[in-house]
C-alpha cells in the first residue's frame, strides 16, 4: 500500500487490474472523447500508458475501496519537492459520492510526509467545469493558461498549485 484514507487503499497497478482499469476509463466517455478523441480504450493502449508514465517517473495506482474490496478509481502521480499530480480517475458509478475528495486529502497528506512543498496539475478545459471547480474548493489556485500534448492531441488547459507549507519566517506573532 502507498498510502490510504478511511475508506480505500492506495495500491500499485499490477497488470491483474488492467481489465478493472479499462474499465475505469471507459465509464469515464466524456473525459475521452475530449482528450483522446476516442469512445473507448482497449487494454493495449492502457499497458502502453501505464509504461509511459512509469519511464517519466509516476506511480499508477489504483483506488481499492476497503469495505468491499473492488477497484473504484486510479491515480497517477510524482512525489518530489514540487509534486505533480497526473491523473484521479474515478469510476462513474461511484462518482459524487466524495471518493475524489477523500482520495485527493489523502494524496495530499502523503505527499506531506514526504516532504513536498507544492502540489501542481493540469486542468483540461472546455469540456467539464467540475473537474476545474474540484481543484479550487480543495485549495489550488490557477497559474497559467497552457496547451498540454496527449498522445499527440493539444488540448486547452489551466496549470494550478497548492502550496503545503506556509512560509514561517513570513508569520507576525503580535
Amino acid at each position: 500500500m502507498v498510502f490510504e484514507s478511511e475508506n480505500v487503499y492506495i495500491e500499485p497497478i499490477q497488470m491483474v487490474d488492467v481489465e478493472n482499469v479499462v474499465e475505469i476509463y471507459n465509464s469515464n466517455t466524456q473525459f475521452l472523447r475530449h482528450h483522446i478523441r476516442d469512445n473507448q480504450v482497449t487494454f493495449q493502449w492502457v499497458v502502453e500508458e501505464l509504461e509511459s508514465m512509469k519511464s517519466l517517473g509516476f506511480s499508477s495506482c489504483k483506488v481499492l475501496r476497503k469495505d468491499v474490496q473492488k477497484i473504484v478509481g486510479i491515480i497517477d502521480f510524482k512525489i518530489d519537492e514540487e509534486s505533480y499530480l497526473s491523473l484521479l480517475m474515478i469510476h462513474k458509478d461511484y462518482a459524487n459520492r466524495g471518493f475524489g475528495k477523500q482520495i485527493y486529502k489523502a494524496f495530499e497528506e502523503y505527499a506531506i510526509s514526504r516532504h513536498s512543498k507544492r502540489i501542481r496539475l493540469d486542468v483540461v478545459t472546455g469540456y467539464n467545469d467540475k473537474v476545474f471547480h474540484f481543484w479550487l474548493e480543495n485549495g489550488f489556485d490557477k497559474v497559467e493558461n497552457i496547451t498540454l500534448n496527449w498522445m499527440g492531441i493539444s488540448l486547452p488547459a489551466i496549470t494550478m498549485e497548492k502550496n503545503l507549507y506556509l512560509d514561517k519566517s513570513l508569520v507576525i506573532v503580535s
